[in-house]
């Protein structure tokens, strides 16, 4: 009886940590924030070098949030990027729209790559719509940074939900680490 139950104990033990440690998806506002976005914040590099940089819009012409009280936007003709520098996550989807200071001639479009490492493994293309916010879908995953390009206007940037998944070798450090402690319990209790 006492040996089942141990051999029950490591087989939670192994699993609970996959069921913890599994994918965890985080929607990305700009709420509290005011100015810049800050290079670190929640957890990511945003792009923060000269007419790459990330504002926050809290009111006027730049203003157009999905959830809460705030969005971000970039520098006329920029490109901005985020980042999780060695950790690959899954883009999900973006809140997009473009501001112009003049009334569109046509539709503008917006240039999203995908990069993992430096190489670039996602990239598309679309219109953007110049009065509203506009929920895109990537879905992309093992990426580690997100570059974003208007051919004209500002971005406008609300509500990124990415999903961040453990490295499968940590996964099997953390299995590896508890056979390892209840075997050694198993022989302790074998040779007593």
């Amino acid at each position: 009886m006492l040996r089942h139950r141990s051999l029950a104990t490591l087989a939670l033990a192994i699993t609970l940590p996959f069921g913890r440690t599994s994918a965890q998806t985080q929607v990305i506002g700009f709420e509290g924030l005011a100015g810049l976005v800050p290079e670190s914040y929640e957890n990511l590099t945003w792009s923060t070098t000269p007419f790459n940089f990330w504002h926050v819009a809290l009111s006027g012409s730049l203003f157009r949030p999905v959830s809460g009280l705030a969005n971000a936007a970039s520098e006329e003709l920029s490109f901005i990027t985020f980042s999780r520098p060695g950790e690959s996550f899954t883009l999900n989807s973006i809140f997009l729209s473009v501001f112009l200071a003049t009334a569109p001639e046509r539709i503008f479009d917006v240039e999203v790559t995908g990069w993992f490492e430096g190489q670039l493994r996602f990239e598309t293309r679309f219109a953007l719509d110049p009065i509203n916010m506009v929920k895109h879908d990537f879905n992309w995953t093992g990426i580690d940074q997100v570059e974003m390009i208007a051919t004209r206007g500002r971005l406008l940037v609300d509500d990124i939900s990415i999903t961040a998944t453990p490295e499968p070798a940590t996964m099997a450090l953390v299995a590896t680490g508890l056979v390892g402690v209840f075997g050694g319990r198993r022989l302790k209790r074998r040779k007593s």
